[in-house]
């Protein structure tokens, strides 16, 4: 997945808090709003948002899914500012995956995704490349395996990931082998339970085998899928959503 070029940045932003913030992960987009005011940001919560399309999109129904993506343009389309969404996935599906499904569209329509996809950001991606984030500050001590997802990949959001958890005083980030998919994919794991289950099996025991006292990635698609897969085999399995621990280093450095 590639970003655009030119992407529009500025501290007045809209915010996108995804499906599974919404079903399941509600602190996760807690802590990555408060994140994003601590570095200064006035924030716009457009209430007709839903979802990002990708679910429609990866199942091959290319109709259904640019209906989701238009309504969500069209829900952040009371303003041109930029669109911060905490989860590498749907960012990538809004900024990439939306020029496919669009690309036999009419010009005009295309050039409306396409405007809209430079305005999107993943959350990590956005602190340290739109804003100039040098550091998130705050202590931790913690060994954290940090999980980067598949969508996130040829995107700023790894290294910036790691630059911020690397500024918090007392973390150690873990090696380990196997740094590639955790089996998830969507609908993939829905369609092929067992190759993802597979998949997710070999990414789970290799991220423990580095005794982590945190797991941690931009995506809370992949931490589900993993926290599963590690609690069916009666393994603790403590992942977090990476603005879930920004948040507690600043509480214990006393910046929040």
């Amino acid at each position: 997945m590639t970003p655009p070029d030119n992407r529009i940045t500025g501290k007045k932003i809209n915010f996108m808090a995804t499906c599974l913030c919404d079903a399941i992960f509600a602190d996760a987009a807690k802590c990555s709003v408060q994140v994003l005011k601590k570095f200064g940001c006035d924030i716009i919560f457009p209430e007709s948002q839903t979802c990002c399309g990708q679910p429609a999109f990866n199942s091959g129904d290319f109709e259904s899914a640019r209906k989701v993506i238009m309504h969500t343009i069209d829900a952040f389309g009371g303003n041109d500012y930029p669109v911060v969404v905490p989860s590498g996935s749907c960012a990538a599906m809004l900024f990439d995956s939306a020029l496919i499904a669009f690309k036999d569209a009419d010009k005009p329509v295309f050039e409306k995704v396409a405007h809209f996809a430079r305005r999107v950001w993943e959350l990590n991606d956005f602190l340290v490349n739109a804003l100039g984030v040098e550091k998130i500050g705050g202590k931790l001590k913690a060994r954290i395996a940090v999980h980067n997802s598949c969508h996130t990949k040829n995107t700023g959001t790894p290294e910036a990931m790691k630059k911020l958890l690397e500024s918090i005083d007392g973390v150690e980030l873990a090696q380990y082998n196997a740094d590639g998919c955790c089996g998830f994919g969507g609908t993939f794991s829905v369609v092929f339970p067992q190759l993802s289950e597979e998949v997710g099996i070999n990414k789970v025991d290799n991220i423990l085998a580095c005794k982590p006292d945190i797991i941690t990635a931009a995506d809370t698609s992949c931490l589900l899928h993993q926290y599963g897969i590690a609690k069916r085999r009666g393994l603790e399995y403590p992942a977090k959503h990476v603005c879930q621990v920004y948040v507690e280093a600043m509480k214990n450095g006393g910046l929040l």
